[in-house]
């Protein structure tokens, strides 16, 4: 069963945008040490732009390797439609939607931040994900490099 983790960001609306990019980024790079492939699932293709400028400049002496193409088998998918290619690790979630299909991944991290609309959503998730039945986690993100993660 998908365990799934949410991450909160504190602080105000923009800051938090710029927050969930990096934090994407360290579970990714997280997820990747250990040899797990990532799908990142995001709807907004301004934001999409901004996490790949994020994935390429994370590491200063390399690159996080990815694609928006799921054919490519990147260690890191960004999609942003109805189609998960052959991901099954691990899902990072910066839409307030999320797909059907999430129940496929061992792991799934929801990030919560931006504006009250996308909070409220999130906390209608988790009681989704609570009554189904699926293990929970919760952590309020501060600091990044402390952020919990799943693998």
């Amino acid at each position: 069963m998908t365990k799934v983790h949410f991450h909160q960001l504190q602080g105000s609306s923009e800051e938090t945008i710029a927050r969930a990019l990096q934090l994407v980024c360290e579970l990714a790079n997280e997820a990747g040490k250990k040899q797990h492939r990532v799908l990142v699932y995001c709807r907004d293709s301004e934001l999409v732009k901004r996490l790949e400028q994020n994935l390429w400049q994370h590491i200063p002496s390399s690159f996080l390797a990815h694609s928006t193409n799921a054919d490519d088998q990147a260690p890191i998918y960004l999609c942003s439609n109805e189609e998960p290619g052959d991901y099954h690790d691990m899902m990072i979630n910066l839409d307030s939607y999320t797909p059907t299909w999430f129940s496929r991944f061992e792991h799934l991290a929801e990030l919560i931040y931006g504006d009250e609309t996308q909070i409220q959503t999130k906390r209608e998730r988790f009681a989704h994900y609570k009554h189904l039945g699926y293990p929970l986690g919760f952590s309020k993100v501060e600091n990044l490099k402390g952020a919990p993660v799943l693998l």
